[in-house]
């Protein structure tokens, strides 16, 4: 008997649905991209948000405590230093507040290393004081947390201009301007994010803080 020959149809059937096979793969592959590209882009973004809002929640912290600031004298000589201290990782300062409303305070800053993270402790001002131990010896609170690192600067405003420094300690007042710069660590040629606060008190008195002095006045107010 003659055979009957298979149909040529048969085999570009086959090679059509090998195509649909393969195109429908590419598709799913293409949208299992996409799922994970979206996830991670809102994953990226709502940790973005997060940071956003646990920088400005730093940011106005540190802002309360300069607008609390005082120029408190650590001895009664005329030359005698101010109770605040400053350097790049550190910053001690006196704050004055409505003794109604809650107790004067030392506030102490410093930066971290391991794990990093910036650093606020206080203690209640004891008139007299002339050191910021006790406000260091206190539990500290996290102000920022994370992949960042930070850095203090002093500037005092002259004739000149605005001359920068590193530190000011010891100093008989308050510097005119306090800079704290942020940067992120995972990519430092980045321009750091940049906080200026000026501390506007008024001059201290002619005595240190809780001595009975001649007119009165005990402190800066």
């Amino acid at each position: 008997m003659n055979s009957v020959p298979a149909p040529k149809d048969e085999g570009f059937a086959l090679l059509e649905a090998l195509v649909v096979l393969m195109l429908t793969a590419i598709v799913l592959h293409a949208l299992m991209l996409t799922v994970s590209l979206v996830t991670r882009s809102s994953a990226a973004a709502s940790k973005g948000v997060a940071t956003l809002e646990e920088l400005a929640t730093g940011l106005a912290a540190m802002r309360r405590d300069f607008s609390q600031i005082a120029a408190v004298k650590t001895g009664a000589e005329a030359n005698a230093p101010l109770l605040f201290y400053g350097s790049g990782e550190a910053l001690g300062l006196a704050t004055r507040t409505d003794p109604q409303l809650e107790p004067d305070q030392l506030v102490w800053i410093a930066v971290r290393i391991r794990p990093p993270a910036l650093l606020r402790s206080s203690a209640v001002r004891v008139p007299g004081q002339a050191s910021f131990e006790r406000a260091r010896s206190s539990a500290p609170i996290a102000i920022f947390e994370g992949a960042w690192r930070w850095r203090f600067s002093f500037a005092e405003t002259t004739e000149r201009g605005t001359i920068w420094t590193g530190s000011w300690i010891a100093q008989q007042k308050l510097p005119d301007i306090v800079r704290l710069e942020i940067w992120d660590r995972s990519d430092e040629r980045r321009s750091p994010l940049t906080l200026l606060m000026s501390p506007h008190v008024d001059p201290p008195s002619d005595c240190r803080d809780g001595d009975l002095c001649a007119g009165g006045d005990n402190a800066a107010r």
